[in-house]
């Protein structure tokens, strides 16, 4: 019977601890470029600094392009504009 209360005792230890309090978020941003690798290069660029900013940790592995435009003016000087997400592991707040 002791051996209950211990185990009970060890999941409500390890349900309030620190790491089973964090989540994990997706930051979302943009960037214009004068090629498109500098654009997607930019927008990389701003979601790890969103992420750490805030005191998390990004997941390069988890960017992905959610749109990407080209602008028929050639007059503009960053004709590329790139949309982007990226996962960033928050801590407890």
């Amino acid at each position: 019977m002791k051996k209950w209360y211990v185990i009970a005792l060890m999941g409500v230890a390890f349900g309030m601890s620190h790491n089973a309090f964090a989540e994990v978020v997706n930051l979302t941003n943009s960037a214009s470029g004068a090629t498109r690798d500098s654009a997607i290069a930019s927008v990389k660029e701003k979601l790890t600094a969103a992420c750490t900013e805030r005191g998390g940790k990004p997941d390069p592995d988890s960017f992905k392009l959610d749109g990407e435009q080209k602008s028929p003016n050639p007059d503009v000087p960053k004709p590329f504009h790139i949309d982007a997400r990226m996962k960033c592991d928050l801590p407890e707040s």
